[in-house]
């Protein structure tokens, strides 16, 4: 009989001590739960191949343009496409990937400008792509911003435009190429694609470039 009330005390008190300790070791095991990556996490992945750049081009930064440079394994071609775009919104779980893009880019420190190629009064997207003509010929790639939609819209062609600016007087892209002779292209953007407008023209120090844009579009007039 005292046995069996000794055995019976133990347990009650065994089962009372449990109850009291479980729900503290419980909450310890949730604080100190890691964030999980999940299958449909793109940015932000602190293992992912390769080296991370991330780009905010509108100011609700959950929209974020990520680059990621070299995944190439070393016995790769050095001109091979070296580097992931990504442009897409990031979520607490699953991010979403508007586009993607395999591109091969140089990579340099200060790769990024942001000038009004649109004429819209929003400063759009230049990415660094490469040089030519042992670095004197820069090339960039260039995307169109909507801050309403929040979109990035890449414009066609514009990665082989050497040394790009805009001319707000004309409203034409002006490419300047070093060469033996260094010249002058004139450009203009429809339906997210560049055409050139007349034919490329020689730099000299005669040049009067306003007035050989003027003729230029004047001539060439639909």
């Amino acid at each position: 009989m005292f046995k069996s009330a000794l055995i019976i005390s133990i347990c009650f008190l065994f089962l009372q001590s449990v109850a009291q300790t479980a729900p503290n070791a419980y909450k310890g095991n949730v604080a100190n739960k890691s964030k999980p990556t999940t299958s449909g996490k793109i940015f932000n992945q602190p293992k992912a191949v390769g080296d991370w750049q991330y780009i905010y081009p509108f100011a609700d930064k959950s929209y974020v343009l990520a680059l990621q440079y070299n995944i190439n394994t070393p016995d790769s071609s050095p001109i091979a496409n070296n580097t992931y775009i990504y442009f897409g919104k990031i979520d607490t779980k699953s991010d979403q990937v508007f586009w993607k893009e395999h591109v091969y880019m140089h990579v340099v420190k200060e790769n990024v400008k942001y000038e009004d190629y649109s004429n819209d009064g929003l400063k759009d997207l230049m990415l660094f792509q490469t040089t030519g003509s042992r670095g004197s010929n820069e090339l960039y790639s260039l995307y169109l911003l909507n801050s309403k939609n929040k979109t990035l819209t890449k414009v066609q062609g514009f990665d082989e435009i050497t040394n790009p600016s805009y001319n707000k007087k004309h409203k034409v892209i002006v490419g300047y190429g070093y060469s033996g002779s260094n010249n002058y292209s004139i450009y203009r953007i429809k339906n997210n694609k560049v055409y050139q407008i007349g034919e490329s023209f020689e730099d000299d120090e005669n040049l009067d470039l306003d007035l050989k844009i003027s003729k230029i579009l004047q001539a060439n007039r639909k």
